[in-house]
């Protein structure tokens, strides 16, 4: 799921469907709650949290040692336009793709719309939805190789999609 860019047939990257990820990014980092960022920060390995607190604080803490950083570090990472989230939204990510590594294996780097909802309800088990739907827009953000997939996914599964996202193709 990492590797970049999304291509159409002819080469060029497709800047429409990256355009439509940064709006699913900004609305998706718009429905975390200090919770869920809270449990995010708590699970990333110790310098990662720390460089994201850093980065959104503007202070170097630890974390772990904080109590309620989820509700200090939201308003400005809430506050960031989608080019400026897409580095963000992917260290908030690293555990959500460690899962979908574990659970796609050889699939990981290019996986089809039927692999991401195949292992779908296991990495909904281990993480909170919001913080799934922010990974998934940010992988669309970002251009990457499953962007396509990642799209369909979030606008045709109704734990995923936001009511002002478009209807899925096809409904």
């Amino acid at each position: 799921m990492r590797d970049r860019p999304v291509t159409t047939e002819e080469g060029v990257g497709d800047e429409e469907l990256m355009a439509d990820g940064a709006g699913f990014l900004v609305e998706a980092v718009g429905q975390l709650s200090a919770e869920d960022v809270d449990r995010v920060l708590k699970g990333l390995p110790t310098p990662v949290a720390t460089e994201l607190v850093r980065e959104l604080l503007g202070n170097k803490l630890e974390p772990r040692r904080l109590k309620n950083v989820g509700s200090l570090v939201l308003g400005p990472l809430q506050k960031r336009p989608a080019p400026r989230l897409i580095p963000v939204v992917e260290r908030l990510s690293t555990g959500i793709f460690e899962t979908f590594h574990a659970e796609l294996g050889d699939r990981f780097d290019n996986p089809s719309l039927a692999d991401l909802r195949e292992v779908l309800d296991a990495l909904l088990a281990q993480h909170p939805v919001t913080v799934v739907r922010c990974a998934l827009s940010y992988v669309v953000a970002d251009g990457l190789l499953a962007a396509e997939a990642a799209r369909d996914l979030l606008l045709s599964d109704p734990r995923l999609r936001l009511p002002q996202w478009p209807e899925p193709p096809g409904s």
